[in-house]
């Protein structure tokens, strides 16, 4: 493995964000994960052949779609403040075994730390998203504090939260054209709530989990986190105002945005 692996582009980028994150508010104490996907030029460039096995785990849902893949994820009760501090403890590389089962640890976690909890709803999500999109890289949590807040104030509808979203803001629209999933409240960090996580991900690349947080699946780390700004601005807009507008984008606005632009949208939230 490259001895300059810390400064590699992937490297400083994910650092970067969890820094940002943290900065925002929106990973408090040591909440907020992520993974990323290595490309083959990455692997190639930074790893190649010479990685040695530092440890090996076994998967609670096997990915067998995700065979000898390699990951870089952020570690069990790692703050992502200090990410920036020591990234070789708060961060790690895992390699997907030959069947999916299990993984082999490459690099990082060091300390005896572990990968995030919640790493099966993780590669869960991979594992959709790359059958939606071959480009797909990113998975990244978060605790966004208006988009919690709207999870208490808004019906837990998805079209209608969706709706409510694209009228806040002409951005909405463009940036998540294909609508965001909702979950109803659920347990965390177990193997139920990263398998309708993934559900959702067949068709979003965005899913709240209600009084929780956020996920959000990208082709890289700054569009996964501009789906979470995008979403966290319209979220603010409805809670500073109350819920209580008295006006908003018209169903036929949102129609002439889209049709400006192109888009494709997700049918049944506004009448076309």
């Amino acid at each position: 493995m490259a001895t300059d692996f810390l400064n590699t582009p992937f490297m400083t980028s994910i650092i970067d964000t969890c820094s940002q994150i943290y900065q925002a508010g929106w990973a408090e104490n040591h909440a907020g994960n992520l993974s990323y996907l290595l490309t083959e030029e990455e692997i190639e460039a930074y790893i190649g052949t010479d990685k040695k096995v530092i440890s090996s785990r076994k998967l609670e849902v096997p990915c067998p779609n995700l065979s000898n893949k390699y990951f870089l994820v952020t570690a069990a009760g790692s703050p992502f403040k200090n990410i920036i501090k020591e990234p070789d403890k708060h961060l790690g590389i895992i390699q997907i075994n030959e069947d999916g089962s299990g993984f082999d640890i490459i690099w990082g976690f060091r300390g005896n730390k572990r990968p995030t909890s919640e790493l099966p709803t993780h590669l869960l999500c991979h594992s959709e998203r790359l059958e939606a999109d071959d480009q797909h890289r990113i998975v990244l949590h978060c605790h966004p504090d208006y988009t919690i807040a709207m999870t208490f104030m808004h019906e837990l509808d998805q079209n209608a939260f969706t709706k409510t979203m694209w009228s806040l803001n002409s951005e909405c629209v463009l940036v998540f054209p294909e609508g965001l999933g909702l979950l109803p409240w659920m347990v965390c960090g177990n193997g139920e709530i990263g398998m309708e996580t993934a559900g959702k991900m067949k068709e979003f690349r965005i899913v709240i989990w209600p009084h929780h947080g956020i996920l959000a699946a990208g082709q890289s780390v700054d569009q996964a986190l501009g789906l979470i700004e995008t979403i966290e601005k319209a979220a603010r807009v409805y809670v500073v105002t109350d819920g209580k507008r008295k006006q908003c984008m018209t169903e036929d606005q949102i129609i002439a945005l889209a049709d400006a632009f192109h888009l494709n949208v997700r049918k049944g939230i506004v009448m076309e």
